[in-house]
């Protein structure tokens, strides 16, 4: 390539970027556009509208145990079983086995590596109960912080009650559920 291509190209670059520039000055010149008196528009809100707050019931735990399936239970933690065994001498997976997990302390097998935050309550003497099960069942990175168990929660307590009057029926001598008011 020549330098007189080289020119013609250049020539175009530089007149197209003239012609940019000098057609912004130009409709700069036309188009004046006064900035406004007041920034922004005022919206109008209505006064506050008193609404009714319907608070959702809460069927007590005793309760929901009370009307618990042991076998949509065991249909439940079918969900479970990729991580945890169920039966009595069972293996630990990513989970430990939990044959009679419920009334039990938290933490309390040897040969399975707990979460600090669990095997410090477990050293603390504290047991599954019901009520716990039903919190750490919901959503366990809520109910223990720092559990290393990455599962979501189980949203509806109906099925929570049920798979916890399954683990309870996983024990030699089952605890019994609590008492109704």
């Amino acid at each position: 390539m020549n330098a007189f291509e080289i020119n013609k190209i250049a020539g175009a670059v530089f007149g197209s970027a003239l012609l940019a520039v000098g057609l912004g000055v130009i409709s700069d010149l036309l188009f004046y556009h006064a900035p406004p008196q007041t920034a922004g528009y005022v919206i109008e809100l209505p006064d506050a509208v008193e609404t009714e707050v319907v608070e959702e019931e809460v069927t007590p735990l005793p309760v929901l145990l009370a009307s618990a399936s042991i076998d949509a239970g065991e249909t439940a933690v079918r969900k479970c079983s990729a991580c945890h065994s169920f039966e009595q001498g069972g293996a630990n997976k990513v989970g430990p086995n939990l044959w009679n997990v419920v009334g039990n302390a938290k933490g309390r097998k040897d040969d399975f590596g707990y979460s600090s935050a669990l095997s410090d309550l477990g050293s603390a003497g504290e047991l599954w109960g019901f009520e716990e099960l039903n919190g750490f069942l919901e959503n366990p990175r809520n109910y223990l912080t720092g559990t290393s168990m990455a599962f979501a929660g189980v949203r509806k307590p109906e099925e929570r009650a049920d798979i916890i009057a399954y683990l309870n029926s996983l024990s030699e001598e089952p605890l019994p559920l609590p008492a109704t008011e």
